[in-house]
């Protein structure tokens, strides 16, 4: 990557060497370029983080003004999830500049159907003066844009609609991000009959436009409408299966109807495109639950328990539901070798998580015994049994009624 930039820069350098800059990159060659190139664009207070969870915290303690993020980080945070979750957490403004960098030319594709889309993005490799033209392109935008973010931020959603009228009028190029900022005004003021005539208008012009096509769906739902909803959801997913709020509004919409197993599917096909969302991959493992399709929810607990494990996100939640799925199963296949290792892997994990929380160790030892009652194993269950009433002699395990010890001994044979 070389180049220089096109303006004058020691101008640049007055102009922006107060601004912060964040840079995220997992290869340290990668970090230094792009700080080398920033600093040549007159960029001084440059911060660097090569992991997406590094960098979240770094953002929760600091706001940055631009953030240059890589796409594929390497650990368990992309730098995608790194833009939902700041943009979600209110770790980002409207000001803040966020640039996506990828190796992958058709990231355009995807980027366009993204419910959280970065300010741009980058294909490696560029020069100083592409992302300076790329900068002064966005800071050009936001500053047409300012009244709009503000009336948002105050919640003003008429003068946001208003403003947004104004600036479709001068600068036709920024149409359709006018377009969708009046929907979202009409949504946010409720004023649904009115924002589906909006974005049937839309459709109209372009009937390839996948958030006008959800926006209808929004309103669907909203005046309660979940069949007319999925039709437009479904058609928003044919245009971009990118377009991930479009499936949790599907499954909304299914759920409405009482149509569980298709809100299931709704939540599988997401994570075909987003593996990596723990809300989605939770809600998977519900749904699943709710229709008692143990193998999948067995499959989507395993998936958070892989997504959370050693991270501020792990609970032990996730393993009493993983554990009631494993024990669903293992009724119907007592004898399954890899049920049996799962089962253990997860009581291990579940008593390290909560060796300090009396609740959490008895329902282990609940568990434990009755899985080795399923397997036929009753002198492990009766082993299990004593070293759990031991624990709860001592405090370190809860205690149960009277009556569920006569009737767990009875399970045993040593009543």
């Amino acid at each position: 990557m070389t180049g220089t930039p096109t303006k004058n820069a020691k101008a640049v350098k007055e102009d922006v060497s107060k601004k912060t800059v964040l840079i995220i990159e997992d290869m340290n060659e990668m970090r230094l370029m792009l700080k080398s190139m920033m600093l040549s664009l007159g960029y001084t207070n440059i911060e660097l983080e090569a992991s997406g969870q590094s960098a979240l915290k770094r953002m929760e303690a600091k706001s940055f003004d631009i953030i240059l993020s890589d796409y594929n980080l390497g650990g368990q945070i992309n730098g995608q999830q790194v833009l939902e979750i700041s943009r979600k957490n209110n770790l980002l403004s409207h000001s803040n500049i966020f640039i996506m960098i990828t190796a992958d030319t058709g990231y355009d594709s995807v980027a366009s159907a993204l419910e959280h889309r970065p300010d741009s993005y980058m294909v490696k490799p560029f020069t100083p003066s592409t992302l300076h033209r790329r900068l002064d392109r966005i800071k050009k935008q936001k500053s047409i844009f300012s009244s709009v973010y503000e009336s948002r931020n105050n919640d003003n959603y008429e003068k946001m609609e208003k403003e947004a009228k104004s600036i479709m009028n001068k600068y036709p190029q920024y149409r359709n991000l006018c377009l969708k900022a009046i929907g979202e005004s009409l949504l946010s003021r409720a004023d649904y009959k009115a924002a589906k005539i909006h974005y049937m208008g839309v459709l109209k012009e372009n009937k390839e436009l996948c958030w006008a096509h959800f926006g209808v769906a929004q309103c669907d739902l909203s005046l309660q409408q979940p069949m007319s909803a999925i039709e437009n959801l479904e058609k928003a997913i044919n245009i971009s299966r990118h377009f991930l709020p479009a499936y949790d509004n599907l499954a909304d919409a299914h759920e409405e109807l009482r149509d569980f197993k298709g809100a299931q599917k709704a939540m599988a096909k997401s994570l075909e495109v987003s593996p990596r969302s723990l809300a989605r991959t939770k809600r998977l493992g519900k749904l699943s639950i709710k229709i008692k399709d143990w193998k999948t929810a067995e499959q989507a607990y395993s998936r958070v328990i892989r997504l959370t494990r050693n991270t501020q996100h792990e609970k032990i939640e996730y393993y009493y539901e993983h554990l009631k799925c494993l024990i669903a199963i293992q009724e119907n296949d007592a004898q399954d070798p890899q049920i049996a290792e799962k089962l253990k892997r997860s009581l291990t994990r579940l008593r390290q998580l909560g060796k300090d929380n009396p609740t959490a160790v008895t329902n282990s030892f609940r568990v434990e015994v009755q899985q080795y009652l399923h397997r036929s194993r009753r002198e492990d269950a009766i082993k299990s049994w004593k070293q759990w009433k031991q624990l709860i002699a001592s405090g370190k395990a809860s205690s149960i009624t009277r009556e569920q010890e006569l009737t767990l001994q009875r399970k045993l044979g040593i009543a």
